[in-house]
């Protein structure tokens, strides 16, 4: 099972984005991520035996944090804008890099620990690209703001149509 573990994002945000994704080029090496797709990533778990659901669902129950705020702003580009990998929002708040970290520490016996960066990819680039124009254009707009009170355990069933998300448990804030 392919797994991560996310931030779902609310609709008025999505479609702030979606209309930021239109003045990406159409270029056969850049794939867009689709609207209802979208999603913040607090931790990708990758290739998981389905016997170690029980104990994933276990940890990620003993997490608690209160309900925080996250502004979405701004454009950038992974690894650099000379070369281009995945287009991603910004996503501001000490909150949620806090229950990243906490997610990464808490699940350090299962999976390797790894740096969070606080995004929400907004597409895939498979070939050279460059962006500098639409990067300068979305460097500091504002996609919009919400409150977290969820993380999801999702499946990510992969497909030629492409990815297929499953949401298997719900984390409330307490």
């Amino acid at each position: 099972m392919r797994l991560f573990v996310a931030v779902g994002v609310p609709a008025e945000v999505k479609r702030a984005l979606g209309e930021a994704q239109k003045d990406l080029p159409e270029e056969g090496g850049l794939k867009k991520v689709e609207i209802p797709q979208m999603h913040i990533t607090l931790k990708f778990l990758s290739d998981v035996n389905p016997r170690m659901l029980d104990r994933v669902d276990g940890v990620l129950r003993e997490i608690a944090f209160a309900p925080f705020r996250v502004k979405v702003r701004g454009i950038g580009v992974f690894p650099n804008d000379k070369y281009i990998r995945a287009v991603w929002a910004g996503c501001e708040s000490p909150e949620l890099e806090d229950l990243a970290k906490l997610v990464n520490e808490k699940l350090a016996g299962m999976f390797a620990q790894e740096e969070f960066a606080p995004h929400l990819t907004i597409a895939r680039v498979k070939r050279k690209l460059v962006l500098d124009d639409y990067l300068k254009k979305y460097a500091d707009e504002k996609f919009g703001e919400f409150a977290v009170r969820e993380v999801y355990l999702v499946e990510s069933v992969l497909s030629r149509a492409g990815p297929k998300y499953n949401i298997l448990s719900t984390y409330g804030s307490r």
